[in-house]
């Protein structure tokens, strides 16, 4: 893990020394499919492991349920949330904001 982490940061230090080479833009198009590579060299390794295929359903149904059970407490988490904050302040550019002087027009025909 710290030899993958360790890797990563020493991607982003080279990628910041040498930002605005030429070769640096033909290296980004290479990222997509060497990702495609890794997928399927990991689906390989996943295939070729018979005790990991035997307990699938079981990890699978596991992960199945995580999911569920996460997405469920967010909800939970944001329908206690929106009761506590019921009045939220409008979100600026969304224009129900309150207009201030600038937006304000001066009132025509005198009076």
């Amino acid at each position: 893990m710290f030899i993958a982490m360790g890797l990563m940061l020493l991607g982003i230090l080279l990628g910041r020394l040498l930002r605005g080479q030429r070769w640096l833009g033909a290296l980004s198009r290479c990222i997509t499919p060497a990702i495609m590579l890794l997928l399927f060299s990991l689906g390989v390794a996943v295939g070729g492991n018979e005790e990991l295929m035997r307990n699938l359903p079981l990890l699978g149904g596991k992960a199945l349920l995580l999911t569920l059970a996460g997405v469920a407490g967010s909800l939970a988490c944001v329908a206690v949330i929106r009761r506590w904050f019921r009045d939220f302040p409008p979100a600026p550019g969304t224009g129900n904001s309150p207009k201030t002087p600038v937006d304000v027009q001066p009132p025509h025909g005198g009076g």
